[in-house]
């Protein structure tokens, strides 16, 4: 799957390779998993492990990356991430906070949603969507990109959202666009311009998106 198109330039992105999987972190990044079950511990350090090389690649300092309060991770000062990971395929993306304002990134296999889960995550127009474009993108791709719509604007906002606030729209070649739904109560910030993008292959979906201050 190529990546290089997802994200500008200034970003530094890093999959995680089979030895990030293992590598035991920071002693106050395991005591986040401590007691945790081995897959969960597993892709806990895969995802630290890549962030923390990302950050490397824009000289950020060497810190731990613990957790917030909804479990995001707490990036160093001037710096700002996404981090992605399912079964066997785990991805951070990090940046300097700057022109690039928010990261969002999610991964997801290229399997169904189990039955009945979509009618919390479609809205009425993401099932309209859906049922046009029917077999036209993945059957996740609506879950995906508000997972990743989530991991980019949380930071910035400090308020959750869930799936019925927001309508997937313009999803087409690569590329997704977003508004709010009349039940959403959060205000996204309107001097920063969204970007949206999805790509996948024979065995995964992943999304992408940043907002950058023009």
């Amino acid at each position: 799957m190529d990546f290089s198109s997802l994200f500008p330039p200034s970003t530094s992105l890093v999959i995680a390779d089979e030895e990030m999987w293992h590598t035991p972190l920071r002693d106050e990044e395991e005591a986040l998993i401590d007691g945790a079950i081995d897959k969960r511990q597993r892709e806990f350090r895969a995802g630290r492990n890549a962030a923390h090389k990302a950050l490397t690649l824009l000289q950020a300092p060497d810190v731990a990356i613990l957790r917030g309060e909804r479990r995001e991770p707490v990036w160093p000062a001037g710096y700002i991430g996404s981090i992605a990971h399912c079964r066997d395929l785990c991805l951070a993306v990090c940046a300097r906070d700057g022109e690039i304002a928010g990261l969002g990134i999610d991964v997801e296999p290229l399997t169904p949603l189990p039955e009945g889960v979509d009618r919390y995550i479609h809205t009425e127009t993401d099932a309209k969507l859906m049922q046009s474009k029917r077999n036209a993108f993945p059957e996740r791709l609506v879950f995906s990109a508000k997972e990743s719509l989530y991991k980019c604007y949380y930071p910035l906002i400090g308020r959750y959202f869930g799936f019925q606030s927001v309508n997937l729209t313009e999803v087409d070649k690569g590329h997704f666009k977003f508004r709010p739904t009349d039940k959403c109560q959060v205000d996204f910030p309107p001097e920063l311009t969204f970007h949206g993008h999805y790509r996948y292959d024979s065995t995964h979906l992943l999304t992408a998106c940043y907002l950058a201050r023009d």
